[in-house]
C-alpha cells in the first residue's frame, strides 16, 4: 500500500513540475511576474481543492494556523530563491542544493525525534541517493557557462533550506496534532503563500499587478492542471507521512521525481544521455528500491 502511494506521489509531483514549466512558457504577460502570478493561482486553487476534499469543513487550531502561515512564507521563499539561483549560476548545482535540502533537513528532524528509526543500510541508501543527484545533474563544462559566485551559493543554500523546512514543518504539524488537521495545515500553508505572493507582486509590479493575472487558454489550462496535481500530491503526502518515515519518504519522492524527469527528457523529448546521467540513473534506482525494500514498503 505505502509503495503504491510513493509511486503515485512521484507521478503527481512530476506532473506538477511539467505543467508549471508549460505555464511559464505560455504565460502571456511580463515574464518577470510569471512566478508570483503562478504562486497566487497555485495557492488559491490548492487551498480550494483541499477545502472541497475536506467536505467544506476545516477548523484549524492556533498551532496549525501558525505553522501553516510560517510554511506559506517558506513556500514563497522557495519559489523566489529557485528563480534567483537559476538566474545566478549553473542549474545543475541549483538542483543538487534543492533536492539535497529536501532530504537532509527532514532526515535531521527524524534523527532528533528518534535516532533508531533508520538503520545503517537506510542511511547508506539515502547517501547513495544524494550521490546520484550529483551524477544526474553533472554537466560537461561549456563555454559561456555561468560561474559560481558567493551570491549564487547563498541563493542555492537558502533554496535547499526552504525545500527542507517546508517538508519538515508538514511533518512537525502531523506530530504535534497527532495526525489530525492535515487539510487545515494544507489550506493555511497554500492560502497564506498566495497572500504573500500577491503582496510581493503588488510591490514589484505596482499598477501592472492586476493586469498580470490575465491568461490565455493554454496558460489557464496549465496553471489549473499544475495546481490540481499539487493539491492531490500534498494531500497524499500528508497521509503518507503517517505510514513512511519522513527521511525515507522525502528521499524516495525527491529522487523519484528527478529520475522520472530525466527519463521523460530522454524517452519523450529525445534528449541525449551521457555516461554521468546513466550512472546517476542506476544509482538512483538502486537507492529507491533499497529504501523501499528496507522500509518494508
Amino acid at each position: 500500500m505505502a509503495n503504491l502511494l510513493v509511486v503515485l506521489l512521484i507521478l503527481l509531483y512530476t506532473c506538477q513540475s511539467g505543467f508549471a514549466n508549460m505555464f511559464q512558457r505560455n504565460y502571456p504577460g511580463d515574464k518577470r511576474y510569471a512566478s508570483q502570478v503562478y504562486s497566487v493561482f497555485y495557492g488559491v486553487i490548492v487551498s480550494l481543492a483541499t477545502f472541497i476534499f475536506a467536505g467544506f469543513s476545516i477548523r484549524p487550531s492556533l498551532t496549525t494556523a501558525l505553522l501553516g502561515i510560517a510554511n506559506g512564507a517558506v513556500l514563497v521563499t522557495y519559489n523566489a530563491m529557485l528563480i534567483k539561483a537559476s538566474a545566478a549560476g549553473p542549474f545543475s548545482i541549483v538542483m543538487i542544493f534543492n533536492l539535497s535540502g529536501g532530504i537532509l533537513i527532514p532526515m535531521f528532524q527524524s534523527i532528533l525525534q528518534d535516532p533508531t528509526q533508520l538503520s545503517a543500510l537506510q542511511y547508506g541508501a539515502i547517501a547513495l541517493m544524494l550521490v546520484s543527484f550529483v551524477f544526474l545533474n553533472l554537466e560537461d563544462k561549456k563555454s559561456g557557462e555561468k560561474t559560481v559566485s558567493a551570491k549564487f551559493l547563498i541563493y542555492s543554500l537558502l533554496l535547499g533550506l526552504a525545500n527542507g523546512i517546508y517538508g519538515t514543518l508538514l511533518n512537525v504539524q502531523k506530530s504535534l496534532m497527532n495526525e489530525a488537521e492535515s487539510a487545515e495545515m494544507i489550506v493555511c500553508t497554500f492560502l497564506s503563500s498566495a497572500v504573500f505572493a500577491f503582496v510581493l507582486l503588488m510591490i514589484q509590479a505596482g499598477k501592472s499587478a492586476l493586469p498580470s493575472f490575465r491568461q490565455n487558454t493554454k496558460s489557464a489550462i496549465f496553471v489549473t492542471a499544475a495546481s490540481v496535481s499539487a493539491a492531490a500530491a500534498v494531500n497524499l503526502l500528508m497521509y503518507a507521512l503517517s505510514l513512511v518515515n519522513v527521511a525515507v519518504l522525502y528521499a524516495m519522492d525527491n529522487g523519484g521525481v528527478l529520475l522520472v524527469s530525466v527519463l521523460w527528457s530522454v524517452v519523450i523529448l529525445k534528449e541525449k544521455i551521457g555516461r554521468n546521467k546513466i550512472i546517476g540513473l542506476v544509482l538512483a534506482l538502486i537507492a529507491i528500491f533499497a529504501l523501499g525494500f528496507l522500509h518494508g514498503v
